[in-house]
């Protein structure tokens, strides 16, 4: 992502942090696909302390393609992205991603050290903490409950991706599109009212291209639906900054929660409810 604002940093660094083990009925917070859930204020912490700092420029590779994964890499500011394959050269599309406060790499092989099948890049400058497996795990075998809150964090991460593949399987390229603004509006978009109306405002979720990849859409069908959308004054811009009525969202929301089995863990039946839930969560992670 080139020319990002310093209004779109400053918004996006101010993410919701949220308690995935909340089951207080309609209140639980979903997982989505593309955008993993927040890590745990208790391990954030943990691994600002014992990690390293490293600074990104955008498309810098945050572990080179020739060295195996046996860390554990924490997002602390700007977005960095997750992609499939091993290129010879870089680029910013991205096929996931990860904003501050979020899992950059290590989530799929942090115990077992396999192949991640993917690369992993800084999509804007970015600062992201990296930890040692033989620093990181140690203190987590003294601490059962960081342990556990580890084990479960990964455990919604490979969630999250099974959501994203099975919309690429079963979705529409438009369901696909709307899900990625529902999963990115579930960490950014304020609650508003317009003409009385519920709606959104969040940040610009990331560019066009990027928007393509992560729905697995092609770049004629991204651009008629935008258009669209817009002709329809239910996707409107203001410099780095987007609106839309929570009733644009709501069927695809919806989707994703018939697709569910029962659970211990209650959603709101309406992506409204879930948003006047969320309203509530505005603390920022830093």
């Amino acid at each position: 992502m080139s020319n990002v604002s310093w209004e779109w940093l400053s918004a996006v660094q101010q993410g919701r942090q949220y308690d995935l083990d909340a089951k207080t009925p309609d209140c639980a917070v979903p997982i989505v696909p593309w955008i993993h859930p927040p890590v745990h204020p208790k391990l954030q912490n943990l691994i600002v302390r014992i990690g390293r700092k490293i600074q990104l420029s955008r498309q810098d590779k945050l572990i080179s393609l020739d060295r195996s994964i046996s860390h554990l890499a924490l997002v602390t500011s700007g977005v960095t992205a997750r992609n499939f394959g091993n290129p010879i050269v870089g680029t910013e599309n991205a096929a996931a991603i990860s904003p501050p406060g979020h899992i950059a790499f290590g989530n799929l092989n942090f115990f077992t050290e396999r192949p991640a099948f993917g690369h992993y890049f800084a999509l804007t400058k970015a600062e992201v903490v990296v930890c040692n497996k033989e620093l990181l795990l140690p203190a987590l075998k003294a601490d059962p409950e960081l342990f556990v809150l580890l084990v479960r964090h990964f455990e919604c991460c490979a969630l999250s991706d099974r959501i994203g593949f099975a919309f690429m399987a079963f979705a529409p390229v438009e369901e696909r599109l709307k899900a990625f603004v529902i999963s990115w509006a579930v960490h950014y978009a304020k609650l508003s009212g317009r003409d009385g109306k519920p709606w959104l405002t969040m940040p610009v979720p990331l560019t066009r291209s990027n928007r393509c990849l992560l729905a697995n859409a092609s770049s004629v069908s991204t651009d008629t639906y935008l258009k669209r959308w817009k002709d329809n004054s239910v996707w409107i811009r203001n410099g780095d900054f987007v609106s839309c009525p929570t009733s644009f969202l709501e069927e695809t929301y919806k989707w994703m929660r018939k697709s569910e089995e029962q659970s211990a863990y209650s959603y709101a039946p309406t992506l409204l409810e879930l948003f006047q839930h969320l309203h509530e969560i505005r603390s920022p992670l830093y």
